[in-house]
């Protein structure tokens, strides 16, 4: 005999299914001979029925391929309250055109937030980020004053740092509180990675100068406040804010949007700039013991760290992308090589990441070069998205 509690469930069910909205059907189009995964799209709320945004918690993004639902995301870009995109990570065979469905879950997903940041104020202001393949920091109001005090501990730099990972479950927490409640270091590997990567002043991986006269160059000092946006099991969205800062050509004001998605070495930052019509994007060589290698709109620099073998790569859209140069004065810190870009309309896009030999996510460093320019292809060709 059905209970009456089993009775009340179904009547339930029953009604939750009546009353759904029907399912929107998504086609996406790959148009390259790529496979494409572990790529967020980004579907807009307000391009979808109000019937389906006004239950969008429990709305699904189902793949009749695979007869299962997909792991989603749903961010409020503009921190007002109200969700304004729902993301998820298709996957798409070269050339393929596939449909989707938003529709009402069955099941709530349980999802662990490999895609994570959060601002350390124990850690005097550090601001850090990772997903299941890399993670970063950089250096918050806190490490400024300390320098500006007189204090010891403080760092003045607008530089990011990478800290090695070897696994892909989180570690940011863990590595901190072990260091706070312990004193283990994460500076050294205790088999999960570690952060023995020197930035100091310099733009360590990834950070913005500007080129004056007689080699010459001007940055920005650390981010002034933080928003931290998303985070979650597919993307990790925040913003960082600076102090206007002096160029060569007068005040530079400058906001950053980052993003890191899951599967992905390379973070996207998306730059608000005004002051300048050009910038570069440095990476630290380091003790200069490493190569540097030119792939068109890609800077790479490869080289010995520590026994093992550590390449940065920055990025840019080819209507960003203005050449290279490197500044190498045998200076500690100052030594960097540049990818030079274009601002347009007060606004970059570039994409910064690295791979470390010990964390095996690529077979050797032909397979992180073919991965760079894969990536590159597939920024300058997204994928085609239809809502019916």
């Amino acid at each position: 005999m059905i209970s009456k509690k089993t009775l009340n469930l179904l009547g339930l069910m029953i009604l939750i299914t009546s009353c759904a909205p029907a399912p929107v059907n998504i086609l996406i189009t790959n148009n390259t001979d790529l496979l494409r995964e572990n790529e967020v799209v980004e579907i807009a709320l307000n391009s979808l029925p109000e019937q389906t945004r006004a239950i969008i918690d429990d709305i699904g993004v189902f793949d009749p391929s695979q007869n299962k639902f997909l792991t989603t995301q749903l961010i409020d870009k503009d921190q007002d309250g109200i969700v304004d995109e729902l993301i998820f990570q298709p996957q798409l065979n070269p050339m393929e055109t596939k449909s989707f469905q938003l529709k009402v879950r069955e099941l709530d997903e349980e999802a662990i937030e490999y895609c994570y940041s959060r601002i350390v104020p124990t850690r005097i202001d550090d601001y850090t980020w990772e997903n299941d393949k890399v993670a970063f920091r950089t250096y918050g109001p806190a490490a400024q004053l300390l320098v500006e005090e007189g204090k010891k501990g403080g760092i003045i730099s607008s530089g990011f740092d990478c800290w090695l990972k070897k696994v892909d479950y989180p570690i940011i927490n863990k590595w901190y509180k072990n260091s706070e409640e312990k004193g283990i270091s994460y500076h050294e590997d205790h088999g999960e990675g570690l952060d023995n990567y020197h930035v100091g002043i310099s733009r360590g991986a990834g950070g913005l100068a500007i080129k004056g006269e007689d080699d010459q160059y001007f940055v920005s000092k650390n981010f002034t406040s933080h928003k931290t946006i998303a985070t979650g099991p597919l993307r990790t969205l925040f913003e960082l804010d600076y102090e206007d800062w002096q160029g060569p050509n007068g005040a530079v004001s400058e906001k950053k949007t980052i993003s890191l998605d899951y599967g992905n070495n390379l973070m996207k930052i998306e730059v608000d700039i005004a002051g300048t019509e050009n910038v570069a994007a440095g990476i630290s060589l380091q003790e200069n013991n490493g190569t540097v290698l030119d792939r068109n709109n890609i800077v790479i620099y490869k080289q010995n760290h520590f026994e093992t073998i550590l390449s940065n790569a920055i990025l840019t859209p080819q209507k960003h992308h203005e050449g290279y140069h490197v500044h190498n004065p045998q200076i500690q810190d100052q030594n960097h090589v540049f990818l030079d870009l274009k601002v347009l309309n007060q606004s970059l896009v570039y994409y910064v990441g690295f791979y470390w030999s010990e964390s095996n996510q690529f077979s050797d460093h032909d397979a992180w070069e073919q991965y760079l320019n894969e990536m590159a292809i597939k920024i300058e060709n997204p994928l085609q998205i239809d809502i019916n």
